[in-house]
């Protein structure tokens, strides 16, 4: 089991889960937790050489929210991308294994459960700058002869999520809407791969910790259409008029379960 754990990110979302279950799952572990700006390489460099040697390294620091990525796209690439570039150029010289955080975003909507062998076709800055990540880390660490896990996370809610995400949008609406009047939801027929926060979190560590290698999807395998899961968070019945066009991002998770077992978190 890794002995010494580098981890970014590790104040959002995913990441708190992920020092959760880094406790859980590998209690004698030292864990540090990366606090340099990662688009700054020479702050990213002192930060990972103050670490001293690594056993693995799990990279979950991105821009996400999809607002902030339309606003200002320089600097979705420059966290990203740029970021993840900046990391692995810091570990030089490291034999530390590497967990990155990627996204279905790189897919384009399909009708049937994504495998990780699809076309990667982002429509979207988000996924684009990911994308980038993704093909970045692969050659890098091909070239230095590191072991590579790339997670891809489909969409993930939490109680704690807060801004422009599907869950605390709903849950705004909802607490501002007539339970009787038309509940418009966009794309509320499309199939999405919903999983919490807390479990997708679990995965990712438990692929870190493992010596899987390559891409991985991280989901559930269920698809719930936008509307159930709405549905299924609101306080009352909602009245719900499909709006747009509505596309699906489901995943296989069959690698994902080969390698973890029937992958109960």
């Amino acid at each position: 089991m890794a002995a010494k754990i580098y981890i970014t990110g590790s104040g959002g979302i995913v990441g708190r889960h992920a020092l959760r279950a880094l406790a859980e799952l590998a209690p004698g572990a030292k864990v540090i937790r990366n606090t340099a700006d990662l688009t700054n390489l020479p702050e990213t460099a002192a930060a990972v050489a103050a670490a001293g040697p690594l056993d693995l390294v799990i990279h979950l620091a991105a821009m996400v929210p999809v607002a902030q990525v339309n606003a200002d796209p320089a600097r979705a690439y420059a966290v990203n991308a740029g970021g993840t570039m900046n990391l692995l150029s810091a570990l030089a010289g490291s034999p530390a294994r590497m967990l990155l955080c990627s996204s279905s975003h790189v897919y384009a909507s399909q009708d049937a459960p994504i495998a990780e062998t699809a076309e990667t076709t982002p429509v979207t800055v988000y996924g684009q700058s990911k994308l980038m990540a993704e093909q970045a880390a692969l050659e890098i660490c091909a070239a230095a002869g590191r072991s590579l896990c790339i997670g891809r996370l489909f969409s993930i809610h939490d109680p704690e999520q807060t801004g422009s995400y599907l869950r605390p949008s709903l849950e705004k609406r909802f607490a501002e809407a007539d339970p009787e009047a038309a509940f418009e939801l966009y794309g509320a027929e499309g199939l999405r791969d919903f999983l919490t926060a807390r479990d997708a979190a679990r995965y990712l560590v438990r692929l870190a910790l493992s010596d899987a290698e390559g891409v991985v999807n991280v989901a559930s395998g269920k698809p719930v259409t936008v509307a159930g899961f709405a549905q299924s968070l609101a306080p009352f019945p909602l009245k719900i008029t499909p709006l747009g066009q509505s596309n699906n991002l489901v995943a296989d998770v069959s690698r994902l379960r080969e390698i973890l077992g029937e992958c109960n978190a």
